[in-house]
């Protein structure tokens, strides 16, 4: 069985790093963390809801992106 570590690492070397954040939104703990990747998923799936509150939807995921990158040790080589 491949963790879900393995799977995230997989997925962003594959260049698909949405399904790499899509991965860790679904972890169960309530760190920072985890809680910015359910955030910029969550600002990916409604970007009009986030704009409504002004906050720009693509910021909100790259940050995500970024601390997924941080968390892994992902190389992060911009989208």
């Amino acid at each position: 069985m491949i963790s879900k570590s393995a799977r995230i690492r997989a997925a962003w070397a594959a260049g698909d790093r949405l399904t790499a954040l899509r991965m860790a939104a679904q972890f169960f703990d309530r760190s920072p963390e985890t809680k910015a990747f359910k955030r910029g998923m969550d600002a990916h799936n409604h970007p009009d809801f986030y704009r409504q509150l002004g906050k720009d939807p693509s910021q909100i995921v790259a940050e995500a992106l970024f601390a997924l990158a941080q968390k892994f040790r992902l190389p992060n080589s911009g989208p």
